[in-house]
């Protein structure tokens, strides 16, 4: 056990390391940023959000998770999961893979017990058959009175961070705003809505909850250019600017769509009480995850979380990786992989043939082996994954016997989205599943 923990440790510490040029668009290289984490001195450069900074020095584990105290690290780099909750003096449950770091910082991981990396409870994942969802409210009333002996010790085991009774009071305040038109989602489509609402003569409000316009553009390749979407980006957010009625709010968020247009945007420590005459919501999708054992292993990412990570921070998510993909866009993820000095074990797509073309090609071409028909059966690791063990796909929902472990240290997944619609929600609308 000891010897596999070493291992994991090496695995992790291999990864992980800063690109260079091309690489980075939120971060400053010039301008170098310390904080602590765990008590250990960590450093990142300005623009790093938590979980970047920790991963350019090859920190992968950031947490534990809430029942079984499995390994947690990074997943969407984008806030859109709890695998990336840390603790801060006095904040609870930040989201790592979100907040900026600053001179000082001060981060602990949560829920476990002694160390992060050798946490005392984490014996209790191999209990995870025999802990079903709320057995301990069934289990523990027997016999009579034996309830007041248990609730303690369940309840000092439940909850994630730790909250600062003493904690201060923060400044916070609130505006009212009043525009023709409010797009939320400052992506290629909200870029473009708001242009066109703007040269027809409305007033136009864009709210986007990262600090730079974009959307996925900021990290994703448009086919085989990998400096294509940049380009389109710079030229839809040059006009933006530079329009006379677009009003711009980023790392802002809209957390409710209410009755006639009334919209709540949270920027900083401010309120922002919005009406509207129309909203339009562009707010983009959401990458879903595959399943298999061990998908939460540190080292299994969404494939839009490695393109984060290599774009926008400059991270490089592994030494040796894996693609699994039912979509082009898996392709794309690959060629920017090999781009960054990754190697690839291989590239597996779901589908039972891989669509002939320039990517697919080009991977060949670069000695990518392709597994068509094949799925991810299962990670293996201990505290990062260190292997990835495929089988074919047999059936709906049905795989042949696993084949051989393919040695890996980063496995990404890049197999479909959701629309990102709980605004959309929120206000009552609903979606129809369209093939």
């Amino acid at each position: 056990m000891a010897r596999a923990l070493a291992s994991d440790q090496r695995a992790a510490s291999a990864g992980g390391d800063r690109l260079g040029a091309g690489f980075g668009l939120l971060i400053d290289r010039c301008a170098p940023i310390s904080f602590t984490f765990e008590g250990e001195p960590c450093q990142g450069f300005k623009g790093d959000v938590i979980a970047s900074a920790l991963a350019g020095q090859g920190r992968w584990l950031i947490s534990r998770s809430f029942k079984y105290h499995r390994p947690r690290s990074v997943l969407s780099m984008a806030g859109h999961d709890a695998n990336s909750l840390v603790q801060l003096p006095a904040e609870p449950n930040v989201l790592a893979d979100r907040h900026p770091i600053a001179p000082g910082l001060v981060v602990t991981g949560q829920n476990y017990r002694g160390s992060l990396a050798r946490d005392r409870l984490a014996w209790l994942d191999r209990l995870g058959r025999f802990l079903p969802v709320g057995f301990y409210y069934k289990a523990f009333f027997k016999p009579k009175g034996a309830w007041r002996f248990w609730e303690p010790r369940i309840r000092a085991l439940a909850g994630l961070g730790e909250v600062d009774l003493q904690a201060g009071h923060g400044y916070y305040d609130k505006a009212y705003g009043f525009h023709d038109l409010v797009v939320v989602g400052g992506g290629p489509a909200g870029l473009c809505v708001a242009l066109t609402a703007a040269e027809a003569g409305c007033r136009v409000l864009l709210v986007e909850e990262w600090p730079i316009l974009g959307g996925a553009l900021a990290f994703a390749r448009c086919g085989r250019s990998p400096d294509g979407a940049e380009a389109l980006r710079q030229e839809l957010v040059e006009a933006v600017l530079a329009h006379e009625r677009i009003t711009v709010m980023t790392d802002a968020v809209c957390n409710g769509c209410f009755t006639d247009h009334w919209l709540p945007v949270i920027q900083g420590n401010r309120l922002h009480k919005i009406r509207a005459r129309q909203v339009v919501l562009a707010c983009g999708a959401v990458e879903q995850p595959m399943v298999f054992r061990n998908n939460d292993l540190p080292g299994v990412m969404l494939g839009s979380a490695a393109s984060r990570l290599m774009r926008l921070y400059g991270v490089r998510p592994g030494r040796r990786g894996l693609v699994a993909t039912a979509n082009e866009h898996g392709y794309e993820l690959a060629l920017d992989l090999l781009a960054a000095g990754c190697e690839l074990a291989a590239l597996v797509d779901l589908r039972p043939e891989p669509p002939a073309g320039p990517l697919l090609d080009e991977l060949r071409a670069r000695g990518v082996p392709i597994h068509a028909g094949h799925a991810v059966y299962e990670a293996i690791g201990q505290q990062h994954l260190q292997a990835v063990r495929l089988a074919p796909i047999t059936g709906q929902g049905r795989c042949g016997d696993p084949l051989r472990p393919l040695d890996c240290d980063f496995l990404c997944m890049a197999v479909g989205y959701s629309p990102a619609a709980n605004l959309l929600w929120y206000a009552g609308g609903r979606l129809a599943y369209d093939q």
